[in-house]
C-alpha cells in the first residue's frame, strides 16, 4: 500500500476509535445525570411532605380552636373527666413525691 492510503486508513481508524470512546462517554455521563435527577425528586418528595407537616402544624398553632372544632367534628373531643378514676397515691423512694396512678 502507498503510504497515502495507508495514512487516511489510520485517520479513520483513530476517528472511529475516537467517536467511541466520545460515545461511552457521553452515556455515563448520561447516567449519572439520571442518577443524580432521581435523588433529587426523592429529596424533593421528602421536603415537600415535610413541608406539608409544618403547614399543618403551624395552622394548629396559629388558630388551636379551628383545630379543636374540626376535632370535634371528627368525634375526636377530649376525654372527659368522668373516665377518670384515681386508683392509688405512691410515694416515690428517692424524695417522698406523691403519685398518681389513673386509669380511663
Amino acid at each position: 500500500m502507498k503510504i497515502g492510503v495507508r495514512r487516511i486508513i489510520q485517520v479513520i481508524a483513530a476517528g472511529v476509535l475516537l467517536l467511541l470512546v466520545l460515545e461511552a462517554g457521553v452515556y455515563n455521563w448520561r447516567l449519572v445525570l439520571s442518577m443524580r435527577y432521581r435523588d433529587l425528586a426523592e429529596q424533593n418528595r421528602q421536603l415537600s411532605w415535610r413541608r406539608d407537616e409544618l403547614q399543618v402544624e403551624r395552622a394548629a398553632l396559629l388558630n388551636p380552636e379551628r383545630l379543636q372544632r374540626v376535632g370535634t367534628e371528627l368525634g375526636l373531643a377530649p376525654l372527659s373527666l368522668e373516665f377518670i378514676t384515681v386508683l392509688r397515691l405512691y410515694h416515690d423512694a428517692s424524695g417522698g413525691d406523691q403519685y398518681v396512678c389513673m386509669e380511663q
